[in-house]
């Protein structure tokens, strides 16, 4: 496990330099450089357990000499120091505030053995680091540590500056590039196997989002249990298995599935789409995909793609190599499934900052709560065309965490918007359906009974792990499959008083195309045509959502006909580029408020809603009289004026204000 380290020294660092002690820059006593614990637990796993780390250093005692020292990390309450090592050469007089400290270390031996080099504000090679996107994380976090590949820049400059110290090696025997192009055929355009390996490595997953992933396979399968193994990487190592039992495949399918971008007939309810998402969500996470699989009736095949095969051979060759002892009873299957293990797996890059959990904890935590989210209805046994799914964590079943599933979760009538422009036989459709989720008053209310932590444990799944004011927004389900949640997609801009509504948006493979779902199916992209209408439908949960917000709110029952009584508004009409709207909403009237609703001599509409000096206020104009007239009979009653600003407040989200300019 070979790791590069970057940390930009702070004043109180530097007293480690005799040098800086020296020219009477010290003020602090430290004789340390600080480690950042989640780095430590990164690099070294089995940190968890102790409280010293044996470090072997080379590094520069003058320009041309470099010192060998016995160092150590020392575990200094939450974090780290590394200590054992002062140099007392003048040649560190360069040191200040702002050098680069650069090491690199692998973890893999004992005591680990590293070189490092503090490098000056000066240098070009500091600027070559620091100028590329590898160290864009130290713009959050004191230091960091790149796995591998992840560090391959920051490697070569540092290979190139400081040669004695670091030098280019490679792990494994590796065809060159130029040994590569003369051994192929010159009709042979396939693509490179190491260099198309890196480029799918880094097409966006997440940890959570790369087993949601293979989940998707699963699922895709048939499989009605998934069990999920990711053991503690400070026992045996960092890996992983997904193992199901579904259909799974026959040699000839398991070969033509591990292919990349394979082509295949897909079902309506199949969640793939490019023939990406195994190979892809795997890699991103190991350097070595193996998987077992087996049909019913059939015999049990094993294929594996290895990162140092491919580096190798530079050829794309499946190896059908036995799983490895220490892994075969979480491979096992049945009559029939399949299982995904990924070994050689690379660490993670961002921990959690701010928690007191190990980053073990915080990755079990965050996958938990991704997949009970994303694969919710699953779970609930709500999917269509599905049987209830069972996916366990490490023996734990998952709990599914429906986002508009709590029991005070106001819910409005679903609507089909047709995609314009469509040139299939079946108009591809999305199916809207809004919800406004309780207000936090509600929320503790219902929650009171419980103990404290079961409290912040349903306020987190509420949230959806976050804040609250980000969960707000459009939820889109791919075949039942949530693939993207959150925010308005320039519908709208988040709004602290409209955090309470959540838009459930439902559609299938057909409309794939039109949304440009992308690779990693974690993105859509709305057609321009239907932004007016969507926003139309959900203006009236908006305000909804505003009204329980301020805890004012209760909804009125909707009528059959399109029409609620209460208003006698039809809150959505049909559009005539393409979406087709029905339906009814729930219209929420005011409890008791302070609201301003004053006459005034003229104006362009029958009413306009203005924010003054004394805050929002009504103005009501002569040109609807009756509307005058209801001002004038309700003029010292709060709580009637409070109701009618409200109502208002809805005919305006449906536009008739504007509608009734003129025709009064």
């Amino acid at each position: 496990m070979k790791f590069t380290i970057l940390r930009l020294l702070t004043h109180s660092e530097l007293g480690m330099f005799h040098e800086y002690r020296r020219q009477g820059k010290e003020r602090a006593k430290q004789r340390a450089i600080n480690f950042d614990w989640d780095v430590v637990d990164t690099v070294f796993p089995s940190a968890e357990d102790q409280d010293t780390i044996a470090i072997n250093c080379r590094r520069f005692e003058d320009e041309h000499t470099v010192a060998e020292v016995a160092s150590w990390l020392k575990r200094q309450h939450r974090n780290w120091r590394f200590e054992g090592d002062c140099p007392t050469s003048p040649y560190y007089s360069f040191v200040d505030p702002g050098v680069l400290f650069a090491m690199t270390v692998d973890a893999s031996t004992t005591p680990a053995t590293a070189s490092w080099v503090a490098i000056p504000a000066d240098h070009p090679a500091r600027a070559a680091i620091l100028g590329h996107g590898e160290s864009a994380r130290l713009g959050k976090s004191a230091m960091i540590a790149l796995y591998g590949d992840e560090g391959q820049h920051c490697q070569a400059v540092l290979s190139e500056h400081f040669p004695q110290l670091f030098k280019e090696e490679e792990t494994v025997p590796v065809t060159s590039r130029q040994e590569y192009d003369s051994n192929r055929n010159d009709d042979d355009a396939a693509p490179d196997p190491l260099g198309l390996f890196k480029i799918l490595a880094r097409a966006g997953h997440s940890l959570p989002s790369a087993i949601a992933d293979l989940v998707d396979n699963s699922l895709s399968h048939g499989a009605r249990e998934i069990y999920i193994t990711f053991p503690n990487p400070n026992a045996s190592g960092r890996w992983m298995c997904i193992r199901d039992d579904g259909t799974g495949m026959t040699p000839s399918g398991l070969r033509d599935a591990m292919k990349i971008g394979h082509q295949r007939d897909y079902d309506d309810g199949d969640l793939g789409k490019f023939g990406y998402g195994l190979k892809g969500a795997a890699w991103s996470q190991a350097d070595r995909l193996t998987v077992v699989s087996k049909a019913p009736g059939g015999e049990v095949t094993t294929l594996t793609w290895d990162k140092g095969h491919l580096a190798k051979t530079r050829r794309w060759v499946l190896l059908s190599d036995p799983v490895a002892s220490e892994h075969a009873s979480s491979v096992e299957i049945g009559d029939s499934g399949t299982s995904v293990l990924l070994t050689q797996m690379r660490p993670a890059m961002e921990p959690i900052k701010g928690k007191t959990d190990t980053p073990y904890a915080q990755e079990l935590a965050a996958i938990k709560s991704h997949l009970e989210l994303v694969f919710h209805r699953y779970l609930e046994g709500k999917a269509r065309g599905r049987e209830k799914v069972v996916i366990r964590l490490n023996d734990e079943i998952l709990r599914a965490n429906n986002p508009m599933g709590h029991p005070l979760t106001k819910e409005y009538d679903q609507h089909r918007i047709e995609l314009p422009d469509s040139t299939s036989d079946k108009a591809p459709a999305l199916y809207v359906r809004a919800y406004v989720t309780p207000n936090e008053a509600e929320f503790d209310e219902y929650i009171k009974a419980l103990p404290p932590l079961e409290q912040r444990v349903e306020r987190e799944r509420h949230t959806l792990n976050g804040r609250s004011n980000d969960a707000q927004g459009l939820y889109f389900y791919r075949l039942d499959r949530l693939i993207k949640w959150g925010g308005w997609e320039d519908l709208f801009a988040k709004d602290e008083h409209t955090k309470l509504i959540r838009v459930a948006i439902d559609f299938d493979r057909l409309a794939d195309e039109q949304l440009q779902v992308d690779i990693s199916k974690q993105l859509v992209r709305l057609p321009f045509a239907i932004i007016k209408p969507l926003g139309d439908l959900i203006k009236i949960p908006r305000a909804a959502a505003r009204l329980r917000y301020n805890k004012k709110g209760r909804s009125v029952p909707p009528l059959a006909g399109g029409a609620n009584t209460a208003t006698g508004v039809t809150p959505s009409t049909p559009v005539s580029s393409g979406p087709i709207v029905t339906g009814t909403h729930v219209v929420p009237v005011a409890k008791k408020d302070r609201a301003l609703i004053r006459l005034v001599s003229s104006g362009d509409k029958p009413w306009q809603r203005k924010t003054g000096f004394k805050g929002e206020e009504v103005e009501v104009t002569p040109l609807m009289p009756t509307l005058v007239t209801l001002v004038q009979l309700i003029e010292k009653d709060a709580e009637a004026k409070a109701a009618l600003s409200e109502f208002l407040r809805v005919l305006e989200a449906a536009g008739v204000p504007d509608k009734l300019t003129g025709k009064v």
